[in-house]
């Protein structure tokens, strides 16, 4: 007879739902590759940015009680985020005995700065059989917190690389309705301070300089839309600028292709999964050196690592 699969309860503050298709994507890439390997996958996860206080109690109370029925069919709970999925996993191992491992993505290691959250994480991680972190950068800062921790294993997230592979540069642009000549140069993730648009901007205007047929595209959304808008008017980009907002995964992959670079120069990055699949598409990547993206970019070939803080060394 042959083993019955693996029971798998997936546990997430981000995954991607219908208002939010990008949201926790990565997320959703490991949830199909176990899914994949022939393990049976559940999953309990928030699936919308709505944030405030008319929605956050509200979602996380309808979070914690989705794990805790679907716990009662796992071998074993993936938490993502040490908190608070973390202490939803925990709880559902002192109700329903269940094991559970836990991936710090990045935000959730700084967040252990505050008192509260360093408390409830501490609490939950007594029972976690281990942590995934996604970088040596990551693990050492985790460490560095003076939590007692369970076996920490470093493992980077992975890429899809059906969707993500090379592929024609005219063919994706003609798709994308994008003028086919003049470099183009990507950001991907969320309109947010820490991913660094505006240094990103002003790096872009010297490369404008050289070139005036180069465009620059911001894949995503987030807060800082208006203040890239207000620094495309100051820099005089209005027509060589793109702000795509919010794509699904499939057309990341074609943003992708349509693409001869990614910049990625966030004030600090974690990982940086976009990184990879830039890579994996056979587009070069700008990475910033603070965090765990220079772990994964070599600096040399089809990669720079820069200072995030120097437009210049950016356009360079």
């Amino acid at each position: 007879m042959s083993a019955e699969p693996l029971r798998v309860l997936v546990l997430s503050n981000m995954y991607p739902g219908p208002d939010d298709p990008d949201y926790g994507s990565f997320v959703a890439r490991m949830t199909h590759a176990m899914r994949s390997t022939g393990a049976e996958v559940e999953v309990a996860a928030i699936d919308s940015r709505a944030s405030g206080w008319a929605h956050t109690p509200a979602k996380y109370t309808r979070l914690a009680r989705q794990a805790a029925g679907l716990a009662r069919r796992a071998d074993v709970i993936h938490a993502h985020y040490l908190f608070p999925t973390g202490a939803i996993a925990a709880g559902c191992h002192r109700t329903r005995g269940v094991p559970w491992v836990v991936t710090a993505h990045g935000q959730d290691v700084q967040n252990l700065s505050r008192p509260t959250v360093r408390w409830a994480s501490a609490r939950a991680l007594r029972s976690a059989s281990s942590v995934i972190v996604v970088s040596r950068h990551l693990a050492t800062k985790l460490r560095a917190t003076g939590l007692p921790l369970p076996p920490v294993h470093t493992i980077n997230m992975g890429v899809d690389l059906d969707r993500f592979a090379p592929r024609d540069r005219a063919a994706a642009r003609a798709r994308l309705r994008l003028a086919p000549h003049g470099p183009l140069v990507l950001a991907v993730g969320g309109l947010t301070e820490r991913k660094n648009p505006l240094t990103l901007l002003q790096a872009f205007a010297r490369l404008r300089d050289q070139d005036p047929r180069a465009r620059l595209a911001f894949v995503g959304a987030g807060p800082m839309k208006r203040p890239i808008e207000a620094g495309i008017e100051r820099l005089r980009l209005d027509n060589a600028v793109v702000l795509a907002g919010a794509v699904a995964p499939d057309d990341v992959a074609e943003w992708m292709a349509a693409a001869d670079a990614l910049a990625l120069v966030s004030r600090v990055e974690p990982l940086g999964v976009v990184a990879l699949e830039a890579l994996a598409s056979g587009r070069p990547v700008v990475a910033t050196r603070v965090g765990g993206a220079a772990e994964i970019v070599p600096d040399r070939g089809p990669g720079r690592v820069v200072d995030p803080g120097n437009p210049g060394a950016i356009a360079s």
